[in-house]
């Protein structure tokens, strides 16, 4: 901010003919209090962020020590054999859907999409 005293004697001088040396002291008051406030609001709030980052990194090192404490995520294989038979019941469901649908139901349109048609022939959407 400053690179030496001259630069500090020279704002102090035009404070001095701006306010007087009546009002200067007062200004200088102010000013010294409000800097006092800001500082300590800062190392509040310095302090406040460490706190939650130390906090953080134990709640990590607890997790990385215990990993009974975390809930498995459901794409993990703690949930896979539930999901393989959801998956077979999908597929048989299919199947019997598939083959009780007689042959000329289903067609495939434009799109490649199969649509079950009614006997009368009225296109599918």
């Amino acid at each position: 901010m400053f690179t030496g005293g001259f630069e500090f004697v020279f704002l102090l001088f035009i404070a001095f003919l701006l306010f007087g040396p009546k009002k200067l002291p007062e200004i200088a008051r102010v000013l010294g209090k409000g800097l006092g406030e800001l500082r300590r609001a800062s190392n509040e709030l310095k302090s406040s962020l460490e706190d939650e980052i130390r906090n953080l990194e134990r709640e990590a090192e607890a997790q990385r020590r215990n990993p009974a404490l975390n809930p498995a995520p459901p794409y993990t294989h703690e949930y896979h054999p539930s999901t393989e038979g959801a998956r077979d019941t999908l597929d048989t469901e299919v199947r019997s859907l598939e083959l009780a649908a007689s042959p000329g139901e289903l067609t495939v349109h434009q799109n490649g999409h199969d649509h079950r048609e009614t006997a009368e022939g009225e296109p599918g959407s």
